[in-house]
């Protein structure tokens, strides 16, 4: 869908417009968008943004919080599962890669707001805002950063570096942002596979052996 083509849902009004503006800052970036491609996307006018956010900034600030929501939301199960660290790894790292396609317009918005205030700065009232993005996503990877460090105590994961592995493995499932198109004929099953390689990929960065990583994926 273009940005000139209305969004139509049945989604409540203010969710709708946060769809809108992820799929318009995907597609130009926040610093190309404007208030008027969010409108024309949903086939509505300003007005209807404005009655539920002031400005583009704070309408960024919303999708930026929902892309987080939704990343919490998909690791969580595995982070809560009483499963070993191998496993409770490939649990929130499987969810987390799927999350990455299925959610891509947030994602993407996400990650383009983070280099547009790192490239051109902003206010004070929208760095407070970013340093809430910054901590959220600071836990996010604290989350995987204990998966990690239990499994290293374990000796399931052969790593030197707590941080180095961290950003590792995060890059490699969040990668279907750059180069992931979908395509109409694509199931769940097919996004699945992906997910499943991209972690199979991560685990062995963690050092851990293709005989044990088969074997942990036919439990």
């Amino acid at each position: 869908m273009n940005l000139h083509q209305a969004h139509k849902s049945d989604k409540p009004p203010p969710e709708q417009v946060l769809d809108a503006a992820a799929a318009c800052f995907m597609e130009k970036g926040y610093a190309g968008a404007s208030l008027d491609d969010v409108a024309r996307h949903m086939g509505a006018t300003k007005g209807r943004i404005y009655h539920y956010f002031a400005s583009k900034s704070d309408l960024m600030h919303a999708v930026r919080k929902h892309a987080m929501d939704l990343n919490f939301a998909a690791i969580r199960p595995g982070y809560d599962s009483a499963l070993p660290p191998l496993e409770k790894f490939r649990a929130m790292a499987e969810a987390h890669a799927l999350n990455m396609i299925a959610e891509q317009r947030y994602q993407k918005a996400l990650f383009d707001s983070l280099h547009f205030h790192i490239t051109r700065g902003t206010s004070t009232g929208h760095d407070a805002r970013m340093e809430e993005f910054i901590a959220d996503r600071r836990l996010f990877e604290d989350m995987f950063r204990e998966v990690l460090q239990a499994g290293r105590k374990a000796g399931v994961f052969r790593i030197k570096t707590i941080s180095v592995a961290l950003h590792t493995v995060l890059t490699t499932l969040n990668s279907t942002l750059y180069w992931y198109t979908p395509r109409a004929e694509e199931t769940e099953q097919d996004r699945q596979a992906v997910a499943a390689e991209l972690v199979d990929m991560a685990l062995r960065a963690l050092g851990v052996s293709p005989d044990v990583i088969t074997k942990e994926k036919s439990k």
